[in-house]
């Protein structure tokens, strides 16, 4: 992403107990949700506030994330399939 936008799981072995259709979905919505992060966070670095994490819902599941305005990071942090 611009401006050092990133994303990343918490646990990085989480994508392989995820089958490719859902950790496809994920990864778009998550790339979503960090455009609108970019816009919604412009200071990012100087950001003070504080974060709570978020539910997304896609095809197969759903995913809790925080965002992390001051390390300009989207960090998905459980992942439940259905």
């Amino acid at each position: 992403m611009s401006d050092g936008w990133a994303w990343e799981y918490w646990w990085p072995e989480t994508e392989l107990d995820l089958g490719p259709e859902l950790a496809g979905q994920i990864k778009e919505r998550a790339e979503e949700l960090l455009r609108a992060a970019e816009t919604l966070h412009i200071t990012g670095q100087r950001y003070e506030g504080g974060s709570e994490t978020q539910v997304a819902y896609v095809k197969g599941g759903m995913f809790e994330y925080l965002v992390a305005p001051r390390l300009l990071k989207l960090v998905i942090v459980s992942v439940t399939a259905y």
